[in-house]
């Protein structure tokens, strides 16, 4: 229920943020990580053209449980994370949920280092990544899990820094993956999307409460 949780949080910052100032930041992430790493970490930099274009994020994922030997760890993420979430279409695809609502054992960590504006961001976010079936037989085939889009939603908690000092909020991102296959070593490109507020304030003490029961 956790991943539901967000999206109901994200409502309350919105009516809360009705209230008072809401500052919007975005910014284009490029980067890399592999999810037969233990535990898969994904960092990287800043693109231009976004409000943060210096500065590093990364976004670790918890995988208590999971198999260390990579082949055996590659098909327990596809069978557990992936397999049982089909679509029939055209084409039909699978998406893969990496959160507390489909198994894992805490919500994906968000660190954001603004070298632009000077400060950091540190929350939690889903991780959703589609895997087209090219030719429709509901079979997982050679090449197509090779590129694919992916998404999630983002909690900023108040344990920021600098500019993000006392800032808390709600956001999104979106974009893609592509991998040379058979490599698993994954390049993602997205855009990430934050509605921060100053929740040091007692006017916004709502919203942060609402944050941080879910952070907790």
């Amino acid at each position: 229920m956790r991943a539901l949780a967000i999206v109901v949080a994200i409502a309350i910052v919105a009516l809360a943020s009705a209230a008072s100032a809401e500052t919007f930041v975005w910014y284009f992430g490029v980067g890399n990580g592999d999810f037969t790493d233990s535990p898969p970490v994904f960092t990287g930099g800043m693109d231009p053209g976004g409000d943060i274009t210096d500065g590093y994020w990364s976004i670790s994922i918890h995988d208590d449980g999971w198999p260390l030997d990579p082949v055996e760890r590659y098909a327990y993420i596809w069978d557990n994370f992936y397999a049982p979430n089909y679509t029939p279409g055209t084409p039909g695809f699978w998406k893969g949920y990496f959160d507390t609502e489909h198994g894992l054992p805490a919500m994906n960590d968000l660190f954001i280092d603004d070298v632009t504006n000077g400060g950091t961001m540190i929350g939690i976010c889903t991780i959703e990544i589609q895997v087209q079936d090219l030719n429709n037989n509901e079979v997982l085939d050679e090449g197509e899990f090779c590129e694919g889009s992916l998404t999630g939603l983002v909690i900023i908690i108040r344990e920021g820094t600098g500019a993000y000092d006392g800032m808390c909020g709600t956001g999104n991102y979106f974009g893609s993956y592509v991998k040379d296959c058979p490599d698993t070593y994954e390049t993602w490109n997205f855009g990430m999307y934050l509605w921060l507020d100053d929740c040091s304030t007692p006017v916004q003490e709502t919203t942060w409460g609402a944050i941080k029961a879910l952070y907790q």
